[in-house]
């Protein structure tokens, strides 16, 4: 384990090799697909880092969850993870939509909500199925298209 043992960091770890087991006829979806360690951060050249690694997913935990207390005062967690995923193509237009030849955002949109959408991570993890919540658009551009996938999950027991 590459991780303190955490259960955020157990969830990022198995986002991470759900999205690396992925294909699309035949093929892996990504080139990289990992816990995110700061691979594209300013430090690691930032965007001129994308081609290093696309198409990538990196997966990281979104400290902005939620907790309340139930009715017996039991704690309620919410946690949110964040699918970064960018893509590159060589055609205008190409890493947004896609072609014969190469997989888009859109396609690679579908493929994740249907490989993550509802799936428990087994194991001892004591939480709900991960549920897709939304994404957002960081960058358009004619042959780079990057954007976030948001999925949550609810701590089950103590």
């Amino acid at each position: 384990m590459a991780n303190d043992g955490g259960i955020t960091a157990q969830l990022e770890q198995f986002i991470a090799d759900t999205l690396a087991a992925m294909q699309s006829g035949g093929e892996n979806v990504f080139r990289t697909a990992d816990v995110y360690k700061y691979q594209i951060s300013a430090d690691a050249g930032g965007i001129e880092a994308f081609s290093r690694y696309e198409p990538f997913a990196f997966v990281s935990y979104w400290p902005a969850g939620d907790a309340a207390r139930e009715g017996d005062y039991d704690l309620r967690q919410v946690w949110r993870f964040a699918i970064l995923i960018g893509i590159e193509s060589t055609g205008d237009g190409v890493a947004r939509i896609g072609d014969a030849n190469h997989l888009g955002a859109s396609k690679i949109r579908d493929l994740v909500i249907a490989g993550l959408d509802g799936q428990h991570p087994g194991g001892d993890l004591d939480c709900d199925e991960l549920y897709y919540t939304g994404e957002t658009e960081l960058l358009d551009s004619p042959k780079k298209y990057a954007f976030e996938m948001h999925f949550t999950t609810n701590r089950v027991g103590d």
